[in-house]
């Protein structure tokens, strides 16, 4: 069934169609990165504002060095966090357009750690443009019964399973020296502070 369920998510994402699905964090909402259409609507249903980019899903890490310039120093962040919890902030490849990527030229990139999403990932061939399960202002719902029915009945399609109920990502942004935890979330700043190369560390006051 599930096998069904992804499928019919892929069809509806490669027409521009809104799709909620569960992650390895919290329940995800999201649309093709290669449809701007569909981009637009997922903004305008999370009344998200437009200036405020938000993280890029990817299946691997050939499809984000597809989407960002990716040195070997987040390389190796990406094999010791990817698949899993840390969005990391790269700058973004000329072919990524607003408001995917920030005024700046950078895009946050992020492997998810679920069966369910990175199924979706890999059978769409691209990534997905996505953000919390709720509208702007919300809580990121962890259990599918958090999700607003409002925000369900607006949405093309909802693929079934269980998220898996953490907070959100980490956001890290590489491009800034040192780099800078934009947000904390699941994975801790003594732990990334951890495998940080010196030069990259920022201080722990």
């Amino acid at each position: 069934m599930i096998e069904e369920e992804i499928d019919k998510a892929v069809q509806i994402l490669r027409e521009g169609g809104v799709v909620i699905f569960p992650t390895d964090t919290v329940w995800g909402i999201g649309v093709s990165i290669e449809r701007l259409d569909g981009v637009k609507r997922l903004y305008d249903l999370k009344g998200r504002e437009k200036n405020k980019p938000t993280a890029v899903l990817v299946a691997d890490l050939d499809m984000a060095q597809s989407l960002g310039v990716i040195d070997s120093k987040v390389i190796a962040l990406a094999n010791k966090f990817w698949p899993g919890d840390l969005t990391i902030i790269v700058k973004a490849k000329e072919t990524v357009t607003a408001p995917i990527k920030n005024q700046t030229g950078t895009v946050g990139l992020r492997q998810p750690d679920h069966p369910v999403t990175l199924a979706l990932l890999k059978k769409l061939g691209t990534g997905i443009v996505a953000a919390s399960a709720n509208f702007a202002g919300q809580s990121a719902p962890v259990k599918k019964e958090l999700i607003d029915q409002v925000l369900l009945d607006k949405v093309d399609y909802l693929v079934s399973g269980e998220s898996g109920g953490k907070l959100p990502s980490t956001v890290l942004d590489t491009t800034s020296q040192p780099y800078k935890i934009i947000r904390e979330g699941a994975i801790k700043k003594k732990l990334l502070l951890a495998c940080l190369p010196l030069d990259n560390a920022w201080p722990t006051s």
